[in-house]
């Protein structure tokens, strides 16, 4: 499951202002490589979790980076149990290959209370700030420049944290499922930690 959180607020607002358009990207930031970056190298091999190839008419147009880092092959069993999450519950997310794009995967605890979404993408983290920044602020996870969401209206079971990569970003999400709701559990309760685990996944080198 996707909350509406971030995914909606920025994917779904890029996809209306992107496809179909001639509109130029921004300008990339210091921190964004060439458009010639390496697809995803898988470590995880099951057919059902690879991410889509990022090559089609939309991504041709643009000078966009290849996403590198995508959560579904990337991060190991071990350490989304270090999460708090069930490695068996891996999903592969609604992926968005377009002007702009996203690899997303999922997961849910045990008990079924939480929901943990990862979305890999490619807007600079300038384009993330126009779309959240007034609900960001400013952090660090391991060293890397990070945003935790904070005051957005009608996200009470909601919690994220944005990751800075050298092609764009990484959208790390928490949601409180029906039970976790009526448990009153607090989505935000364990972000950082979850945010170090998927930080460390994504390596230095991006």
């Amino acid at each position: 499951m996707r909350s509406g959180f971030v995914v909606a607020g920025v994917l779904m607002a890029l996809v209306v202002t992107g496809c179909g358009t001639t509109t130029e990207p921004d300008t990339p930031t210091s921190l964004t490589p060439s458009a010639s970056t390496q697809a995803a190298r898988p470590t995880l091999t099951d057919p059902k979790l690879q991410p889509p190839p990022q090559d089609n008419q939309y991504t041709q147009a643009t000078a966009r980076p290849k996403v590198v880092f995508d959560p579904c092959t990337w991060i190991s069993d071990a350490d989304i149990e270090l999460t708090g999450f069930q490695p068996e519950s891996r999903k592969r997310g609604a992926d968005l290959v377009a002007e702009y794009t996203f690899l997303t995967c999922d997961f849910r605890t045990t008990d079924q209370t939480m929901s943990l979404g990862l979305d890999s993408g490619n807007i600079t983290w300038e384009e993330n700030l126009r779309k959240n920044g007034e609900w960001l602020e400013p952090t660090t996870v391991n060293g890397r420049q990070a945003g935790f969401v904070n005051g957005e209206p009608g996200s009470e079971n909601d919690c994220s944290v944005h990751l800075l990569t050298k092609v764009g970003v990484v959208f790390v999400r928490t949601h409180s499922l029906s039970l976790g709701q009526r448990q009153n559990l607090d989505p935000c309760a364990n972000i950082m930690e979850i945010a170090s685990v998927v930080e460390k996944s994504i390596g230095k080198e991006n």
